[in-house]
């Protein structure tokens, strides 16, 4: 009875930790704008805090930190300067040229379309193939339309990740330089009897999650300028374009790769077919050397997570949150698993897990081609 009077309390508690946090959760849902900031800001923070650590062994944490974000601004500036122009200028090109590229694309069916009669004849296809270039020419001028129609939204895109992207640069040095009042606010919230629990929580979370972010930087970094000098080499159209479509579709896992393989093919035969062979060469062996070569290096401190649990994580992150659930996914699976081995798992076994025994180093990240 005693047992039973003494549960209640907990019971409560818990029933109101959940209340409490499922009104957080609905109240975030109505501010995903702020939502998104905060998010941008954090995996800034996360990824340039090994570079601030290393720093701070040689000069004050704030020195480290202000001789970091002064490398982004440079970073900055030479992207608005440089690179952003000029991909911009290469997709003002592509739709300039759309006409022309609709034109190929006509002539090739039906040039096709005339090989196939000459050489089986004219019955060969059954009738509603009968006019492959008439139904190929409206799907093109369709598709071609709507990519047009859709190129302000897509202006309009860049301007917002913009301004996110600033704001949550400020935000992110605002969480860096002020790391012991956050970190002292997030172990205020658990007991005195959890309060190793919660700092070891921190540091597996800061050592997964950060590692993970600096790592992806480093390979996104890698694939784009690898992807754009070597085509710029072999004189492609849009090197820079593909550059920076290789290096930022690299952090999706699997999907990624797939997608800027078919950006490859799609731009390099508008140039010329050999191009387009090149393209998707290039491509495919950047990644796969990112993939085989530098993933051990720069992630062989991450967190070990295996590779059907991160093909569910990354399908079921897209098919929840879009792009953001695709990109977030392996950071996330990281968060989680890090949570079942401090709390979940020995609060649904019932044994408690000692401390010291949970500090071992996790396993490396051996699935390490997730592409």
């Amino acid at each position: 009875m005693s047992e039973r009077e003494f549960s209640w309390p907990s019971a409560w508690r818990t029933a109101i930790i959940v209340a409490c946090i499922a009104a957080v959760v609905y109240f975030l849902t109505l501010i995903p704008k702020t939502v998104e900031v905060f998010i941008v800001a954090t995996l800034i923070a996360y990824g340039v805090n090994p570079i601030v650590l290393r720093l701070s062994r040689r000069m004050p944490r704030a020195a480290a930190v202000g001789l970091v974000y002064a490398g982004l601004v440079v970073a900055t500036v030479v992207a608005s300067v440089i690179i952003i122009p000029d991909t911009v200028n290469q997709l003002q090109a592509f739709f300039n040229n759309s006409t022309s590229y609709f034109a190929s694309a006509q002539q090739l069916i039906a040039g096709t379309q005339q090989w196939v009669a000459d050489k089986f004849g004219s019955r060969v296809l059954p009738p509603q193939f009968s006019d492959i270039e008439g139904r190929a020419a409206s799907e093109l001028a369709a598709i071609f339309n709507a990519a047009i129609a859709g190129a302000g939204n897509f202006v309009l895109g860049i301007a917002n990740t913009l301004i996110i992207g600033i704001t949550a640069v400020v935000l992110s040095y605002f969480f860096l330089s002020h790391t012991d009042e956050i970190r002292a606010s997030f172990y205020s919230l658990f007991p005195q009897r959890a309060q190793e629990k919660a700092h070891l929580f921190a540091r597996e979370v800061a050592h997964a999650v950060g590692g993970f972010i600096f790592g992806q930087l480093v390979l996104c970094a890698f694939c784009g300028i690898a992807t754009f000098i070597v085509l710029l080499l072999a004189r492609s159209q849009y090197a820079l374009l593909l550059g920076v479509l290789t290096g930022l579709l690299y952090a999706i896992p699997y999907l990624g790769i797939m997608i800027a393989l078919i950006c490859g093919v799609m731009l390099g035969a508008l140039q010329s077919w050999p191009m387009a062979i090149v393209t998707v060469v290039v491509i495919f062996l950047i990644t796969r050397v990112a993939d085989l070569v530098l993933v051990p290096k720069v992630m062989a401190e991450s967190v070990g997570i295996s590779p059907m649990a991160i093909i569910f994580a990354v399908f079921a992150g897209g098919e929840l949150f879009g792009l953001w659930g695709l990109v977030l996914a392996i950071p996330a699976a990281a968060i989680f698993k890090v949570a079942w081995r401090v709390w979940l798992h020995p609060w649904l076994t019932g044994r408690s897990q000692a401390v010291a025994q949970m500090t071992e180093p996790l396993p490396e990240l051996t699935s390490t081609p997730a592409r």
